[in-house]
């Protein structure tokens, strides 16, 4: 991020720049191969899949980068969770002004 060379025994921080949501299959155990045996065992699920995040660009940076990039992302996400909390209150409000124009 600031393009210089960290010297020797610097230890360098790992910073994911982007990201994508990603959904996983789920996975589930083939029927045994053999044939004998009174009872047969019904399909387990192996995996149950899901959803998450996958890491698109990550990057190696200095630590003073990387405490720079922590504080950035830190902000985006406060500012992320105020506006959600804004239109919120915006939804309550508007509704409470058409309650009463009726």
């Amino acid at each position: 991020m600031c393009s210089k060379v960290a010297g020797a025994g610097v230890k360098a921080m790992r910073v994911t720049v982007v990201s994508r949501p990603k959904e996983y299959r789920g996975t589930v155990e083939e029927f045994p191969r053999r044939r004998f045996g009174r009872f047969r065992e019904t399909r387990k699920p192996r995996d149950r899949g899901g959803k998450g995040h996958e890491i698109v660009k990550e990057l190696m940076v200095c630590a003073g980068c990387g405490a720079a990039h922590r504080e950035k992302q830190a902000a985006i996400e406060a500012a992320a969770v105020a506006a959600v909390e804004l239109a919120e209150v915006a939804a309550e409000t508007e509704a409470l002004v058409s309650e009463g124009d009726e």
